[in-house]
């Protein structure tokens, strides 16, 4: 116990040096808000505003929101739409002092050829709903409840297109090679979607890519085309086709040690990316917009750590992030546990884990500038 003890208090020294470099703003993911209601919903805001953190992302289920095509879809008061869950969020987390921002993905059926979730939307349709969204919190549009909704400044566009899971086709078959076709279709609704969300808001930040952590590009495209694109490669190849940003967002799951990981996407990789992303926008700021280290063997993750060993990378994260002056939000994912992710600061029933102290610590040391106050 004296070891982990000085161990820790080594780690969170290397945080604090960090944090007098540039320390990044602190931000905690709970993906269970999408599903609560009510009075689950208001227990769940309080625990997360409990941590101290002062900044949060939200998904946004396009699916859920629009089952059906609205008339008028940049119309954020159009019937089809039903936000009453997300505003019910963005004041709720306002009302506790916490920042947000938003991405969206899950595409409805009529949105897509395919028809399926994760089916690679057509941009116009997609870019419309950013700009809904956009216009619903742009800080100015009347709150069904009474009064204005509170102002959101960040919206990412989409989640994680380079993977299967949340964007098909990712690859087509040509000549017994897999050709990516992923990149040009999401830099396409990039582009859409970042004139409709200025078009509605231009104090709206749009931040671009949501790059999930794939290491390499398969060679071979299976049916279907479900393989994911390399984050290094697909950002690459978006920065071919030119579409604006304001920031830039990448998701970062080591293996290993933050400081110590040196496989590609990881904290000493992440530069690689900067050129790339300065065809779209000259020292754009970078946001890793999720992650973390998984306690348990999982679906989506089969390395894991101790208890301990997460506790004291929750610090080392944050020392890697204050190392890299482009890096200006990192986002831990996620809360609490569940069964097909155990990344969590809580487990399942809700206990926490020693990395819920260090987390906190890290929310109350790490800035909240202005620009991301709610």
């Amino acid at each position: 116990m004296r070891a982990l003890a000085a161990l820790l208090a080594l780690v969170a020294a290397m945080a604090a040096a960090g944090a007098a470099e540039a320390a990044p703003v602190v931000s905690l993911q709970d993906d269970a808000l999408v599903n609560a209601r009510g009075p689950g919903l208001e227990a769940r805001l309080d625990a997360l505003a409990a941590t101290g953190v002062r900044v949060t992302r939200v998904d946004v289920l396009w699916r859920e929101v629009a089952p059906r095509r609205p008339a008028d879809a940049r119309d954020p008061d159009d019937p089809a739409y039903d936000w009453s869950l997300y505003d019910a969020i963005v004041r709720g987390l306002t009302a506790r002092g916490v920042g947000v921002m938003l991405d969206f993905y899950r595409t409805p059926a009529w949105a897509s050829a395919r028809g399926t979730p994760s089916a690679a939307p057509r941009p116009a349709d997609a870019a419309r709903f950013a700009g809904a969204i956009a216009r619903r919190y742009s800080g100015a549009h009347p709150d069904p409840a009474g009064g204005t909704l509170p102002a959101v400044r960040r919206l990412e566009i989409w989640n994680e297109p380079n993977l299967p899971g949340f964007w098909t086709p990712q690859c087509r078959r040509r000549r017994g090679r897999a050709v990516p076709v992923s990149p040009r279709a999401y830099a396409a609704l990039l582009a859409a979607a970042y004139r409709e969300v200025k078009r509605a808001s231009p104090a709206t930040i749009v931040v671009g890519g949501v790059v999930g952590p794939a290491g390499r590009t398969p060679r071979v495209c299976p049916r279907g085309g479900a393989a994911g694109i390399g984050s290094l490669d697909f950002t690459a190849r978006v920065a071919r086709e030119r579409p604006p940003i304001d920031a830039w967002s990448q998701h970062l799951y080591p293996i290993g040690s933050p400081l110590g990981a040196v496989f590609s996407p990881s904290w000493s990789t992440l530069s690689r990316v900067y050129p790339h992303v300065d065809k779209l926008r000259r020292g754009a700021p970078v946001y890793v917009t999720e992650t973390g280290y998984h306690t348990s063997y999982n679906r989506f993750h089969r390395y894991f750590v101790s208890e301990a060993q997460q506790a004291l990378w929750v610090d080392e994260t944050f020392a890697a992030a204050a190392r890299d002056p482009r890096v200006e939000l990192v986002t831990w994912f996620n809360f609490q546990d569940n069964p097909l992710w155990t990344g969590g600061l809580l487990r399942a029933d809700g206990s926490r884990k020693p990395s819920y102290d260090r987390f906190a610590a890290q929310a109350a040391a790490g800035p909240v500038p202005p620009g991301w106050a709610p």
